[in-house]
């Protein structure tokens, strides 16, 4: 049917494919992290402060959720 059983990255096998890592941790993402929410790496305690027009700014542009 499609359904992963596992909950790894698909992208990275690294960590578990949640949104934290996405945004926060994913190191492919590391340039257009800070070109758009301006810095390389975000600390978990920071991502609440973040603008959510940012957030999908920065979900638009990883392609990660596109469908075609």
């Amino acid at each position: 049917m499609g359904i992963r059983q596992d909950s790894g990255c698909a992208l990275c096998q690294e960590e578990d494919d949640t949104t934290v890592h996405l945004i926060a941790q994913y190191s492919a993402l590391m340039l257009l992290r800070k070109e758009i929410l301006g810095d390389f790496t975000l600390p978990l305690d920071t991502l609440s402060d973040i603008h959510w027009h940012l957030l999908l700014r920065f979900a638009k542009a990883s392609k990660r959720f596109y469908r075609p």
